[in-house]
């Protein structure tokens, strides 16, 4: 067993096709299917179900691919640190975000850029479910989610950065209701308006349907998505007002021209940075370290 052996496997089962798994590793097919066949005979398991074509990972398989993400990320982060050596911080960082945050992390993102120029961004946008599962992986290094599920295991697995309460708004296009609206609107005001609400696997949407089951409401929902570009560009079009974070809608207001009110007495969780407890790399820290410059900034911002 080897590096490039289990950099193969990996990326087959990321692709879950022999043909483009070797396209995206720059080798041949024959090349890819001797490496995985030479992988299973070493670890004395079959690890790929297949015909012709790649079917899926046996349990074998499954187990392996668990400990080929976490080896291959500490060979990424030995490559920074070892950059160090040559100048300035290279490799990649990947960051998992959810659809509707507090933060707005484009400025963070351009900070981290002039600091560290030779390190590539690589930024996904996913259900918080889904990012406490990549980061558990090794398939995220930083994710920008929301405090829900970490407690107990996820304690003892993640650390949190920069926690900030989450709020949400109602984002409108002046041009359908006729003037722009002022003050905030209670959930009961919009039991009769076409909404457009991110799609419920969301994290952001659930907090809005407990608030509105505590209140025994239902809503007219017109559309949901889990784009969030789609989500506004159907407020520009007038299909309905869309529900999303404070955040997203003072953004989306000055960019084309749309009204917002904050949505009162609603819950909708913290926003803050996780990451891993473990397998921390060099520019992990880095990021960290950016966080922990912001929030002394803005402690003594405060103060002032």
């Amino acid at each position: 067993m080897n590096i490039k052996q289990l950099r193969y496997f990996h990326e087959l089962a990321r692709q879950r096709h022999f043909a483009k798994a070797a396209k995206a590793c720059h080798i041949t097919q024959p090349t890819l299917s001797a490496s995985i066949t030479a992988l299973e005979k070493s670890l004395g398991t079959e690890l790929v179900v297949r015909t012709s074509q790649f079917v899926a990972l046996t349990d074998a398989g499954r187990i392996v691919l668990e400990h080929a993400e976490r080896i291959l990320q500490e060979q990424e982060g030995l490559r920074q640190a070892l950059s160090r050596f040559s100048g300035e911080l290279t490799g990649e960082l990947r960051i998992g975000i959810v659809p509707q945050s507090h933060v707005d992390i484009m400025p963070l993102l351009k900070r981290f850029n002039e600091r560290y120029p030779a390190v590539t961004l690589s930024l996904s946008v996913m259900s918080h479910e889904t990012l406490l599962g990549q980061l558990n992986l090794h398939q995220t290094d930083i994710g920008l989610g929301f405090d829900e599920h970490l407690s107990g295991l996820n304690q003892r697995l993640f650390d949190t950065h920069g926690r900030s309460r989450n709020q949400m708004a109602l984002l409108c296009n002046p041009l359908h209701h006729g003037e722009k609206p002022t003050g905030s609107v209670t959930l009961a005001e919009l039991a009769t308006r076409p909404l457009l609400l991110l799609s419920r696997n969301m994290q952001f949407r659930q907090y809005l349907d407990q608030a509105a089951t505590q209140e025994q409401l239902t809503f007219r929902v017109v559309l949901e998505t889990d784009s969030l570009f789609h989500l506004v560009s159907a407020v520009r079009h007038e299909l309905g007002c869309a529900i999303v974070s404070a955040g997203t809608a003072r953004s989306a207001s000055r960019l084309f021209n749309l009204s917002w009110q904050p949505l009162a007495e609603v819950d909708a969780g913290h926003t803050l940075f996780i990451t891993r407890k473990h397998s921390v790399t060099p520019a992990m820290r880095a990021f960290i370290a950016l966080l922990d410059d912001e929030e002394n900034e803005s402690a003594e911002s405060a103060q002032d």
